[in-house]
């Protein structure tokens, strides 16, 4: 099999799991307030909860429509001080690999061995897929939070939770959020810009360390 094969299988998975992932069980909708003003301070109020939150993981489900074709598969992120890392795979287990960033540094090593290397997160992506990928975003929304040092326009309830996000040239539209303890997290999300468009169904949260068994 040709490197540009693989380029090309890979290019389809991380173009859907880069945007990422959950709860399961009963949810609610949040109701939007009426005082944009109030909702953006709830908003930053959460944010700044979260952002304490160092280490945090999700897996879910995910899947990606572009005009000629769809792609769905799996989706693990993990992240503490050091660094993140996120592990892809198709169908079956098919395809996908392993992002690890930290460090100045992007790492991406494929299921077939393969590694590719850039400075940072969404340079390395824009060399893979050919699109621009902005995974130092999708830490962020995915979390249902903005990205630091840029502006962005919202909707969001009373408790600072999104409805609506839009920054970068993406809008995130929010489904129903669940407990995860410290804050309620998004159980699903939807990103969309231009052509692209990723869903994302979270079927579970961790924040803070994982429990001692």
């Amino acid at each position: 099999m040709t490197e540009c094969h693989h380029l090309f299988g890979f290019r389809r998975l991380m173009l859907a799991g880069l945007a990422l992932l959950g709860l399961s069980g009963c949810a609610a909708l949040p109701p939007v307030a009426e005082d944009p003003i109030e909702a953006r301070a709830a908003f930053a109020e959460r944010s700044v909860a979260l952002e304490a939150v160092t280490q945090w993981r999700l897996a879910g489900r995910l899947t990606l429509e572009l005009p000629a074709e769809t792609w769905t598969g799996q989706v693990g992120w993990r992240a503490d001080a050091s660094g993140q890392v996120i592990d892809l795979s198709g169908p079956m287990g098919r395809g996908g690999g392993r992002l690890m960033l930290g460090g100045h540094q992007a790492v991406l090593v494929t299921r077939d061995g393969e590694r590719y290397e850039a400075t940072d997160a969404d340079t390395l992506m824009a060399r893979i897929t050919g699109r621009a990928i902005p995974v130092s975003g999708l830490a962020y929304w995915v979390r249902g939070m903005a990205r630091p040092g840029a502006g962005f326009d919202l909707r969001a309830d009373r408790d600072g939770r999104p409805a609506r996000l839009i920054q970068d040239g993406w809008e995130i539209v929010y489904g129903a959020f669940e407990d995860a303890g410290v804050e309620a997290m998004p159980a699903s999300l939807e990103l969309h810009r231009e052509d692209m468009r990723l869903r994302l169904l979270i079927q579970r949260w961790q924040l803070g360390p994982a429990p001692i068994s």
